[in-house]
């Protein structure tokens, strides 16, 4: 089901690009652990915080008037800058690696025309998994060492970290399979990455406004980007039995679905 000659070809045209990117996310992450280590930039963000609008607060899942570590921590998780790298990266490589290919009629599009074709979508998908499993573990690693640097005391937990990076690893593989569908369903790589961004761009202004809108709260379990959300982990208020089976149906069907489109479609 995959094929080894084509990770290798993937893993060498991002050799740069992924450290950069797990680079940015480990200093991203340690970056939130200085501010609230430094007294001078821990007391403004406390400031921000005591005037931030309910609407904000609302929408970055904080519960309570007062300042606290553990969910500024959390939502460096899911700061959209962070959403928009892990969000960007199947885009990018299912575009690159599945539409361009057919856009093109490379090689390795021919190549597969003597065995399964699944294995070109198999392949592009497992990149992405792996891509998304070492930027978790990045941001990991930068809250770990931040917090081991500099002696935080209000700081996350390793048990709640754990819970965060398992739920994004989780959510984000749900996002890699709808966005290899939406891959095979094209032939013009541009086209497809407009698609695949737009979707993603249209659920995540979902998200926030069933958040601030009281009318529409009802939507919320609706919403993709509710399930990612290491705020409410920390809060205790997120519901794993749910989210797990929802995401893995999410993954399974979408992967599925690409699968079966891609063998089935005329190159």
């Amino acid at each position: 089901m995959i094929s080894h000659q084509q990770f290798k070809r993937i893993f060498k045209s991002q050799r740069y690009v992924l450290p950069l990117l797990m680079l940015l996310a480990f200093a991203w992450q340690m970056l939130y652990v200085v501010i609230l280590s430094s007294s001078a930039m821990r007391k403004l963000a406390e400031a921000y915080f005591a005037i931030m609008p309910p609407a904000f607060k609302k929408f970055m899942s904080i519960m309570g008037s007062g300042f606290s570590g553990e969910q500024f921590l959390a939502f460096g998780y899911t700061h959209p800058s962070m959403l928009f790298i892990l969000s960007f990266v199947p885009v990018a490589i299912a575009g690159r690696f599945i539409t361009a290919e057919m856009e093109g009629r490379s090689i390795e599009l021919l190549a597969i025309r003597l065995f399964p074709r699944s294995r070109l979508v198999m392949t592009t998908w497992l990149y992405t998994f792996v891509a998304h499993a070492l930027l978790f573990s990045a941001m990991m690693g930068g809250t770990l060492a931040g917090q081991a640097a500099t002696a935080l005391s209000d700081g996350l937990p390793a048990a709640l970290i754990v819970k965060i990076i398992l739920s994004g690893l989780l959510f984000f593989t749900a996002i890699n399979s709808m966005i290899t569908f939406a891959a095979t369903l094209f032939d013009n790589r541009g086209k497809a990455m407009a698609w695949g961004i737009g979707f993603l761009l249209i659920a995540f202004i979902f998200d926030a406004l069933v958040k601030v809108w009281e009318q529409a709260a009802f939507l919320k379990n609706y919403s993709l980007f509710h399930w990612y959300q290491p705020v409410d982990i920390v809060n205790g208020k997120y519901d794993y039995g749910v989210a797990i089976a929802v995401l893995a149906l999410l993954t399974l069907f979408f992967l599925g679905a690409a699968v079966v489109h891609f063998s089935r479609r005329d190159m």
